[in-house]
């Protein structure tokens, strides 16, 4: 499953992520695992959760992002909940300019047991994000 949480920059999307994902600790056997783009939630985040910084391991691009979230999932089958945030500050893109990683990340999500949740800084959706499930924060 792929859930967006959308809103302007500065909407609370990533203090909502935090919160759900610490929230999980105590309500899911599998691990649970962050991917960010700086490391300054690390202590804000419960120490069971995997905080991984895409930008320390040279994902940039939209195509690369896909790549290494598919990786992240391939090399832990345990994993029961997958974060994301900002990916359209990682790829340099706007959110509606990225259907090629959304596409990607719904198919890894749907072939697996991973739930997904991406933070999105957008007022509106773009329509291909229209059919998942969509929370927007104010």
């Amino acid at each position: 499953m792929l859930r967006i949480v959308y809103g302007a920059k500065g909407s609370g999307k990533t203090l909502k992520l935090i919160d759900e994902a610490n929230s999980m600790v105590d309500k899911t056997a599998g691990s649970i695992v962050f991917i960010t783009y700086v490391d300054r939630y690390n202590f804000d985040l419960n120490y069971n959760i995997r905080v991984i910084n895409a930008g320390n391991f040279g994902v940039g691009t939209e195509e690369q992002l896909a790549g290494f979230v598919k990786g992240v999932m391939a090399s832990n089958s345990d994993i029961d909940m997958l974060y994301i945030d900002g990916a359209h500050r990682i790829t340099g893109k706007s959110v509606a300019d990225m259907q090629y990683f959304y596409d990607e990340v719904a198919k890894a999500s749907k072939n697996s047991a991973v739930e997904i949740v991406l933070s999105a800084s957008t007022d509106e959706l773009p329509s291909f994000l229209k059919g998942y499930e969509n929370e927007k924060v104010n």
